[in-house]
């Protein structure tokens, strides 16, 4: 079948399960079987194994992942030159749709989902992470970045990258949403996307969402972590209430920060646990020259920021099996990454 065809086919279908059933949280289940069964996803997250380090005297907890198949992911999924009658747009960008046909032979197909601010595929990753791992990818190819921090006049504006993310969250409320900013996770800096999964039904809280908070000052001020080895902020309530705060605070946080626009970047999470109802976002300031863990390995993206660290390598796998792991192994490596925006307290 022409591709074209079967995108839209699956797209009327999906369209139907997302409005007569459970949501766009039963679309994108239904879209990841579709994509097994076609075999484009062959990774049923079987070799993943899980380990959950505990604090000795505290009621806190790091988690991480041996995740084999991650080390491969930078390889791709698909072929890498267009063949004849196909172009090649954007630098063959894995997330442009154009390209995505003949990459990956016509068996990747993803579904439409218009936000308030944006247009997005939904496509499932090929190298997950934890259950219904899906990248939305922004239907027009612009960069990674928000305008705050990039001068590419093409990019997001701040608030539009809030409100959508919040937005799709409160649509997934068993899911977790993250932006991960150019130079803080992002595999794929010049193509705008978010990503979001399932939440573990063994682990409904990641460890971010264990720790304490100090109260707000005032209304307009965020909440912020504590005990954590990253800066974390924290904004809670209806979507318009958090956009409309953590947009005018991040925004003045960044004009007065003493690192440099061109070095911040950010990660960016989202959660909600009513359907429509409230939103929790989180705001992590990140260094682009101070991206890893384990000194030029080991990316932090917005899973270890949640208190997830993946390892993938041999190297990584040993450190697991020789019993080299604990709880301080992990909040020392998160420490790492750690970008206060200010000199000062906030």
């Amino acid at each position: 079948m022409d591709y074209d065809i079967s995108w839209t086919s699956l797209n009327t279908k999906l369209r139907t399960s997302e409005d007569l059933s459970g949501g766009l949280g039963a679309a994108l289940l239904e879209l990841e079987n579709h994509q097994r069964e076609c075999g484009f996803i062959i990774d049923d997250l079987a070799e993943i194994q899980r380990f959950v380090f505990r604090h000795p005297s505290k009621d806190y907890s790091f988690r991480a992942q041996l995740n084999p198949k991650r080390a491969i992911r930078h390889d791709g999924s698909g072929i890498l030159h267009p063949p004849q009658n196909e172009t090649s747009l954007n630098n063959g960008c894995f997330l442009c749709r154009e390209n995505i046909k003949w990459q990956q032979k016509g068996r990747q197909i993803g579904f439409e989902i218009n936000a308030q601010r944006g247009r997005y595929n939904a496509l499932i990753n090929p190298f997950p992470l934890l259950p219904n791992h899906v990248v939305l990818a922004s239907q027009t190819h612009i960069p990674q970045e928000f305008k705050l921090l990039s001068d590419n006049h093409k990019s997001k504006e701040l608030e539009e990258v809030l409100e959508d993310l919040c937005e799709l969250a409160c649509r997934l409320p068993s899911h977790v949403g993250f932006y991960n900013g150019f130079g803080a996770g992002a595999s794929i800096p010049s193509h705008f996307h978010f990503q979001f999964f399932q939440r573990l039904p063994q682990m409904p809280n990641f460890p971010i969402e264990e720790r304490n908070f100090t109260s707000a000052k005032d209304t307009s001020f965020p909440e912020f972590i504590l005990d954590y080895p990253i800066h974390v902020l924290r904004w809670r309530g209806t979507i318009s209430e958090v956009v409309s705060k953590a947009c005018s605070w991040i925004t003045q946080a960044i004009k007065k920060s003493h690192i440099g626009k061109h070095r911040l970047t950010s990660n960016i999470i989202a959660t909600s646990s009513e359907l429509g109802q409230n939103v929790t976002l989180y705001f992590i300031p990140r260094d682009k020259e101070n991206q890893f863990w384990n000194g030029e390995k080991g990316i932090v993206g917005g899973l270890e920021i949640l208190g997830e660290l993946v390892m993938a390598s041999e190297d990584e796998r040993a450190l697991i099996e020789k019993g080299n792991i604990d709880y301080f192994f992990i909040y020392s490596a998160l420490s790492n990454v750690s970008t206060p925006l200010a000199n000062k307290p906030y």
